[in-house]
């Protein structure tokens, strides 16, 4: 079963629906499983998957565990894998039942192995069952990533790094050869500094073409791997940042650089290594057959105990990292909610939660430290006992003639060889394997989404035309149906309506943000570079207040720029600043307060002559005085006349400054003159009604 790794909290289920397709031979990526780069509205329930098994060809069947019964025997009886829910927030898949031990996956961290008493501890009692249909098909989809790992690693520039390496082990191979032929005295001193010479430029060589190979690697990685990401990631739509946090997007991008390391640092030369120690085996069997099988039996019990410890370790990372998982968490929960814990005193209660958690990651620490002690232990031990096993035996057969004291010097350098050699590729094989699972993670990333071609017509009195359009929430419920709706050049419109009717949705859809059925005319040639928003989620960036106005390399125009700022009441503050327009903003516009950053990103949204302005509840943080002076100096002013401006919000006053009202009610949008719509629509005026009274 392939292990599919979660990319939020929110999917976890699906990435283990994901996990029980590719146990019965379906391949299909967590990205794949999603509509239009949608999160379900039901988010951890089971609704979303009945759609995916009419899709995929699954039955289903659901259970919960009665409290007293033992969960270990109902999953006895179950074919496994199943989904269980664990900790009452989370899905994982239980892929194997021991005597002691319940193996399962979660898509958080991966493959755990967990005691009987501490799944019952987790295991809330709700299980799901997956199994193939007659419509079920085998397949796997294509793999972006390995397809660009190809094209970067196959080539000319990967031959050369594992020549350079070959050639370093060779050197080192021959060096040891020479050490013995030495000390046999089969060389003059002379011709022995020669070939030690020949050794060290051989080793620079390898050396210099290794740095080369490497640097020209990582900039066809670079074009390859994380020029693809980068598109794909701009050319996906906005519904893929909504629902995905920038942490995890962020963590993807991450992953190119470990993979990168992995090939390069760690699984090639383990495994020219290898290969390399391979080499010397059987030249060492030439030299004494004994001895080389006994160093071949050491290092295979070498590798068996270490492999043991090191599988051990590595179950002991995956519990230390869960409940560092856990711990950060809920410090990222409680940060995100300082003043309310400030404002009612929390900080102690909140500090001991903390600690709590924090020493649940003790245990799991502690285990890795002592594991380590013991490999660290076993290996020095392991190196003393066959060191001396091997000088014991070798003098006993060098008195007997059968092999030489430089032959026995070899031999003690192969047991170096080897246990690096086994160390390497024990960490080579982990890495292997993770890199199987952080491509998968990232291989959507690489996948570019086809750019919406828009269409235009730049003659049409419009600005924008709505003909026929719909919109569908996870294709299943319908938010928007048929709407047709035609927006004058430089027309002021209000979107109006209750909370969730859709408004933002249908400002979205305007824009051409979110995909739709129907058509939308745009009325302007190339748009896009005319087009001002204020959109809820937006801030300021880390720079000065000119850079916050203006974008990239467009032209500067002061008079503008002063104007705007006048019209929305601004300009005074930023005159009153030591370097004015020049003074320095804080990330996320920190240094200001709310008002003065939505009047700041108003002001941007109107610069450049923008043809095509959208603000969505862009007054929100405003008080009555400055947002009233906003509907009157922009709103009502000739010098916007040129611009289209179409907002959504909850200030109902506005509606005596705009031309005209869109009313969103019952997946419906109606347009028309505020008094109008009043005196023809019972629903808007009952909206008015119960809007004033609130």
């Amino acid at each position: 079963m392939k292990i599919v790794l979660q990319d939020g909290e929110q999917d976890c289920l699906l990435a283990c629906y994901s996990m029980i397709l590719s146990y019965y031979g379906k391949n299909i990526s967590l990205h794949e499983l999603y509509d239009r780069e949608m999160i379900p509205p039901d988010g951890l329930s089971v609704g979303y998957l009945k759609k995916l098994n009419k899709k995929n060809g699954m039955e289903m069947k659901g259970y919960k565990i009665k409290k007293g019964n033992n969960n270990v025997e109902v999953l006895k009886k179950l074919k496994l894998p199943v989904i269980i829910q664990w900790d009452s927030d989370h899905f994982v898949v239980v892929k194997k039942l021991s005597k002691n031990k319940i193996t399962i996956i979660d898509p958080a961290i991966g493959k755990v192995q967990t005691t009987l008493q501490l799944f019952s501890n987790f295991f809330s009692g709700y299980m799901i069952s997956l199994t193939p249909n007659k419509y079920f098909v085998k397949g796997k989809t294509e793999s972006k990533i390995l397809q660009a790992l190809k094209q970067t690693f196959i080539n000319k520039n990967t031959s050369s790094y594992i020549i350079s390496i070959v050639i370093a082990q060779i050197v080192a191979l021959v060096f040891s050869i020479m050490i013995r032929d030495t000390l046999a005295q089969k060389y003059s001193f002379l011709f022995s500094i020669g070939v030690i010479g020949c050794l060290i430029i051989f080793q620079a060589l390898a050396f210099i073409t290794k740095q080369i190979a490497q640097e020209k690697a990582n900039a066809l990685y670079e074009t390859e791997i994380s020029k693809s990401i980068f598109k794909g990631i701009f050319s996906r739509p906005i519904l893929y940042f909504r629902n995905n946090t920038v942490g995890t997007i962020i963590e993807k991008i991450n992953l190119k650089t470990g993979i990168r390391d992995n090939i390069l640092l760690q699984i090639l030369p383990a495994i020219l290594n290898f290969l390399s120690v391979f080499l010397l085996i059987i030249y060492l069997g030439f030299v004494s057959f004994f001895l080389t099988g006994l160093l071949v039996l050491m290092s295979v019990f070498y590798f068996l105990i270490s492999s043991f410890l090191f599988l051990r370790k590595n179950q002991a990372n995956i519990e230390y990292m869960q409940k560092t998982i856990d711990f950060t968490s809920v410090a990222q929960e409680d940060l995100s909610q300082m003043d309310q814990i400030k404002a009612q005193s929390k900080e102690v209660e909140t500090s001991q939660n903390w600690i709590h958690k924090s020493r649940k990651t003790l245990s799991s620490y502690n285990t890795i430290l002592r594991i380590d002690g013991i490999a660290n232990a076993f290996s020095q031990t392991f190196n003393y006992i066959s060191v001396i096993l091997l000088i014991m035996i070798g003098v006993y057969f060098s008195n007997n003639g059968f092999i030489t004291i430089a032959d026995l010097i070899l031999f003690q350098s192969g047991v170096a060889l080897f246990t690096s050699a086994v160390s390497q590729v024990q960490v080579a094989v982990f890495e292997i394997s993770k890199l199987s699972i952080y491509g998968a993670k990232i291989n959507d990333l690489l996948i570019q989404v086809p750019k919406t071609i828009e269409k235009i017509d730049a003659k049409s009195k419009y600005a924008i035309s709505l003909k026929n359009v719909s919109y569908t929430y996870d294709s299943t419920v319908a938010v928007f149906e048929d709407i047709n709706i035609n927006i004058l050049k430089g027309e002021k419109i209000a979107i109006v309506g209750e909370s969730g009717s859709g408004k933002s949705t249908l400002q979205n859809i305007l824009l051409g943000l979110y995909s739709y059925q129907g058509q939308i005319i745009y009325g302007y040639e190339g748009f896009r570079d005319t087009v001002g928003v204020v959109l809820q989620s937006m801030s300021l960036r880390k720079g000065t207040i000119l850079e916050n106005l203006i974008d990239g390399d467009v032209a500067i125009n002061a008079d503008e720029i002063q104007q705007v700022l006048s019209d929305v009441n601004i300009i005074d503050l930023v005159n009153s600043l030591p370097k004015k327009i020049h003074s320095q903003l804080f990330q996320n516009g920190k240094n200001v307060s709310g008002g003065q950053m939505q009047r700041l990103l108003i002001a941007k949204s109107l610069l450049n002559s923008n043809k095509l302005v959208f603000w969505d509840e862009a007054f929100s943080s405003l008080d009555n005085k400055n947002r009233v002076n906003i509907y009157t100096n922009i709103l009502r002013n000739s010098y916007y006349s040129n611009s289209m401006i179409v907002l959504v919000s909850h200030h109902l006053d506005v509606l005596k400054y705009v031309d005209r009202v869109i009313f969103v009610h019952d997946g419906k949008a109606e347009i028309d003159k505020h008094q109008k719509l009043f005196d023809t629509s019972e629903k808007y005026r009952y909206f008015l009604k119960t809007s004033e009274e609130l």
